[in-house]
């Protein structure tokens, strides 16, 4: 994993070089590079919300059929034909959470890569590192404990104030932005760096709320199931205060880089919409949807009322019957009825 780790850390000295040295500078080239890179994931899940805004009308004709029922065998019934009309459309409701998958790992290797800037930045070898820890912490050299538990940000900044700007002629990165060191962890509370993981929670928020916004009737259908609604309710509480909680704690570089790809991810969303829009269906027309619906029904019974019924004398399940099915039989001598479980079975001989 190293290769991943050194390809970021050069990535994110390239861009800092042309960014006049400025490291925060370079996470918005950085974040910029990902956005683009997973742009096919955000138009692939574009257009399966497209897919699903399709879907509105023919689903809320599918809940208007079994409106008024509870049971779990009905709720059941409409759940399954929810989906087979999803799987009949080629709509996937997990495609959207492929592209946060992936970004995932990429917000881990840049966090490590933040974290330890003297080896993945720098390309300063273990025993480099734990020489200049040694020298600056003599209260607590490094005495067999995970080498990745080194503090190489407090560590920079420590050599940054004992003078050095370089190490073999590699200039030490530079955390200031504003005159503020954003290596420092808000934790620390640093002022104003404690805004940063607040503002990275609200972004992320903000994020959520205009892509549901701009995807209209494709969330309000999925908001109408109250299980699922209630669920993505949570999701949108849970998700802000985890990134608080996470840039809380960790370095103020990484709650910067969450605040650049939010503001790029709604920029994203409002071009997507622009240039792929999402179908939208008023009150109105939904309604006509559904009395259209219930003419089609009306229709069909009518039809099914006029046709003779025919009923197999074979069947599964006698609660598919109001009455147990009968079989009339004529005899020469007489005309009798005889029930289906009580019939002469003829006896077969050899």
């Amino acid at each position: 994993m190293d290769f991943i780790y050194n390809a970021f850390g050069a990535m994110l000295k390239f861009f800092t070089s042309i960014s006049g040295g400025y490291y925060a500078v370079a996470l918005i080239f950085y974040a910029l590079v990902f956005k683009i890179v997973f742009l096919p994931f955000a138009i692939k899940q574009q257009k399966n919300q497209i897919k699903m805004a399709k879907l509105t009308p023919k689903i809320e004709l599918i809940k208007a059929k079994y409106r008024g029922r509870t049971d779990q065998v009905t709720m059941r019934k409409q759940q399954e034909e929810i989906m087979q009309l999803q799987q009949q459309e080629g709509y996937n409701p997990l495609s959207g959470c492929l592209p946060m998958l992936l970004q995932l790992p990429i917000i881990i290797w840049l966090y490590k890569v933040i974290r330890m800037p003297l080896t993945y930045i720098m390309g300063m070898s273990d025993v480099d590192v734990i020489n200049f820890w040694n020298k600056f912490n003599p209260d607590n050299l490094y005495q067999n404990q995970t080498f990745n538990q080194i503090d190489q940000i407090h560590l920079v900044s420590q050599m940054k104030d004992a003078g050095m700007t370089a190490v073999g002629g590699e200039a030490l990165p530079n955390f200031t932005l504003f005159g503020f060191d954003l290596g420092i962890e808000p934790s620390d509370m640093f002022w104003p760096l404690i805004l940063i993981p607040v503002f990275a929670a609200a972004f992320q928020w903000f994020q959520m709320w205009i892509t549901k916004k701009v995807n209209g009737n494709a969330n309000a259908v999925v908001g109408q199931d109250p299980q699922t609604g209630a669920s993505m309710k949570i999701m949108d509480i849970i998700m802000p205060l985890i990134t608080l909680f996470i840039a809380y704690g960790f370095s103020a570089m990484m709650g910067l880089y969450w605040i650049f790809q939010s503001i790029l991810g709604i920029a994203q969303t409002l071009i997507l919409a622009k240039v792929m829009p999402m179908p939208r269906y008023t009150e109105e027309q939904l309604k006509a949807m559904r009395k259209e619906q219930k003419a089609v029904e009306k229709a069909q019974k009518s039809l099914l009322k006029q046709n003779p019924k025919y009923r197999s004398l074979h069947y599964i399940d006698a609660d598919d019957y109001d009455d147990l099915p009968t079989l009339k039989t004529k005899d020469t001598k007489k005309s009798n009825t005889k029930s289906v479980n009580s019939m002469d079975i003829p006896e077969i001989k050899d």
